[in-house]
């Protein structure tokens, strides 16, 4: 019996297709939903979760389509329904209705331009309904990410076959990006498989035990270790073997933030292509003027060494 199996911990053990991978390198399990209704209110969770460049994307096309459709709408209605509007070319129309748009839009008040018909008008209060409703929800959205505790943790994008004391191990590393300490880091690792029994194939999962799984305190970097003795899963392993069953680590790390005093987690996949057979972490701290450096730029730097083709247990 493999003491260091254990249970599915919830993703699965078996699929009609071999998977690529379970989760993608940032963390998120590569899950795509078919069917159902996804709501307001998922839609708003994922203006909250996704990353900042992509909101910042998705509320830009928003805007202009936005204003698009209801200068499409002043364009349909005539440009005559709006004071001061240039009528004497499609240029001028055009930029009269977009101009109107984003005046009402904003809800910055009217300028040279304006509603001069009760057509116009009722367009218009429609418009800035929706531009209320937009700034509130966009207001709402920075609050709920500026105000939800989250890890920034930085990774090297590898996974290391290491030395170790008499032997090897399984090695990556990962640092704080921000200032603020994280307290009673507690992290989990998981090697996952695609093995073959009398079912067919499997996916089995394999606890890694490390060396050091809780730390009080992380200013610094801290280098994950799996010593590869002969209970680990890893023993008498081999690259090739790793790629062929679609090897892939799983890292769970659970922490409290110093600044918000509430739990947060986060997670990391390296997949068996991300792996180094053969290498060790250069140093990515030291100390300067009597303070401690840390270099975030040399977190996935590293020196090959000789490894040998299975890893085999310390005698």
């Amino acid at each position: 019996m493999d003491l260091h199996r254990t249970e599915d911990p919830g993703i699965g053990t078996s699929f009609e297709r071999p998977l690529e991978r379970l989760m993608a390198a940032d963390g998120s399990f590569r899950v795509k939903r078919v069917g159902g209704s996804s709501g307001l209110r998922e839609a708003f969770i994922w203006l909250v979760s996704i990353p900042g460049w992509k909101l910042v994307l998705v509320l830009l096309c928003a805007y202009g389509s936005m204003n698009f459709l209801f200068g499409s709408v002043y364009m349909l209605i005539g440009v005559e329904h709006i004071g001061n509007a240039n009528g004497a070319t499609l240029v001028g129309r055009w930029t009269s209705a977009l101009g109107m748009s984003i005046q009402t839009l904003t809800t910055v008040g009217y300028g040279s331009l304006y509603p001069n018909s009760p057509l116009a008008w009722a367009i218009c209060s429609v418009e800035g309904m929706f531009g209320i409703l937009g700034f509130s929800l966009i207001s709402a959205i920075l609050y709920s990410r500026f105000a939800r505790p989250t890890a920034r943790l930085a990774y090297s994008e590898h996974a290391l076959i290491a030395p170790f004391k008499d032997g090897w191990s399984l090695q990556m590393r990962m640092a704080n990006r921000r200032s603020s300490i994280l307290m009673e880091v507690k992290v989990r690792m998981l090697l996952v498989m695609a093995d073959v029994d009398d079912q067919g194939e499997r996916l089995n999962y394999y606890n890694l035990p490390l060396q050091i799984d809780k730390v009080s305190f992380m200013p610094l970097s801290w280098t994950l270790v799996h010593p590869i003795d002969a209970d680990s899963p890893l023993a008498g392993r081999t690259h090739a073997e790793l790629k062929d069953r679609r090897a892939e680590i799983l890292v769970i790390v659970m922490g409290i933030d110093e600044g918000y005093m509430q739990s947060v987690y986060t997670r990391r996949s390296y997949r068996h292509d991300q792996l180094r057979w053969g290498a060790r972490f250069a140093r990515a701290f030291g100390s300067k003027d009597g303070m401690m450096h840390l270099y975030l730029d040399k977190l996935d730097e590293t020196m090959p060494v000789e490894a040998p083709e299975r890893m085999l247990a310390p005698a």
